[in-house]
Formats: C-alpha cells, structure tokens, sequence
C-alpha cells in the first residue's frame, strides 16, 4: 500500500511539473453529461491560446470557467464562457481544457469547495 500511495504522489509530480493543473470551475461550458459547475477539469497551464481553442479562465468575482476563445491580442482575450461573452487579461487564462471529468464536481460543492 505504501509503495502504491509513492507512486501516486510521483506521478502527480511529474504531471504538475509537466504543467498539468486539476480545477473545479463554477460556470462554463456544459457537456452531455452535466454542467460544468457538476465536474472537475484538467488543463494545461500554457500562455499561447489559438481562436476556437477551449480554455480555462479566471472571471472576476465568479471564479474559475471554461470557454471558447474568440478572439486575442497580447494583453487580452475574448472569452465565450456559455453564459456571457468576457474579455480577460491574457495572465487570467490558466490554459487550455484537456478534460473534464463529469459528477465529480458535485462531491466538491457538497463539501463547499
């Protein structure tokens, strides 16, 4: 067991080192199997986003969300987030939506994280 929880912790090492985060948003886009504020995300932090790219951003006073890019310039981007269209520095994108893990964000809200 203990052999097991080492392995566990080295490779979530190596996937943080690597640039790979795990987040709980509380709006954003949806998928067929619940609402983003029900899931858990994984992304990968990075700073270069294309038009079209799903991103996980940071809108202030509400959180964490995942979106479309629309558009960008080097100091912001235009974010579609599903409820609202918001235009964010280019520091407030966290990187870019590798997957989202459904039901597992309802776990999170019931403990109030």
């Amino acid at each position: 067991m203990k052999k097991k929880v080492i392995a566990l912790a080295v490779l979530l090492a190596l996937l943080f080192a690597f640039g790979f985060r795990v987040a709980h948003p509380k709006d954003g886009l949806a998928s067929a199997l619940g609402s983003a504020k029900s899931s858990v995300i994984v992304y990968k932090h990075g700073s270069q986003f294309k038009t079209g790219q799903k991103v996980v951003v940071v809108v202030a006073g509400q959180g964490i969300e995942t979106g479309i890019v629309k558009s960008n310039t080097d100091k912001t981007v235009d974010v579609d987030t599903r409820a609202a269209f918001v235009r964010v520095n280019q520091d407030e994108v966290l990187g870019s939506l590798i997957i989202v893990v459904p039901f597992f964000g309802n776990i999170l809200n019931a403990i109030g994280l």
